[in-house]
């Protein structure tokens, strides 16, 4: 399971490395994975948004813009680190990138729809966390 679940990681890099328009490799590493970051920082405020909601009160603390912008950085430099840097000891980031080829096309298919779903059910939890922690606030500014 948790080798599936690096292999849609790294698919992820993959199409995302694949639809950039750069010329430069770096460039194109580097856009996905920023977007890759992007997915990973939503999923981490949901979750904390969550923690609040079901202990019923906010336990974890509210970031500020920087502290936000550390995190969001913290997390780009340890997929900086998986995907490119020790990407070509371990087989991840680019190395996959070539190796996705040659996967067999029933593999492929397997790995870019479990990504689309997991991306989709990413924004469907980001609409329902935002929408669920809203009314938690106003209920808890209600009652104060």
């Amino acid at each position: 399971m948790i080798r599936f679940l690096k292999e849609i990681y790294l698919t992820g890099f993959t199409i995302l490395f694949k639809l950039s328009r750069a010329k430069k490799i770096t460039y194109r590493a580097g856009g996905a994975m920023t977007i890759i970051t992007l997915i990973e920082s939503f999923n981490l405020t949901n979750i904390s948004s969550w923690i609040d909601i079901f202990a019923g009160k906010q336990i974890a603390p509210r970031l500020s813009e920087p502290e936000y912008i550390l995190v969001f950085l913290v997390l780009a430099y340890l997929n900086l680190y998986v995907l490119i840097v020790c990407g070509f000891t371990f087989s991840h980031g680019l190395p996959f990138e070539h190796e996705f080829n040659n996967l067999k096309k029933s593999r492929k298919i397997a790995l870019v729809t479990s990504c689309v779903v997991l991306l989709l059910a990413t924004i469907v939890f980001s609409i329902y966390s935002i929408s669920a922690h809203r009314h938690f606030i106003q209920e808890m500014t209600a009652t104060l």
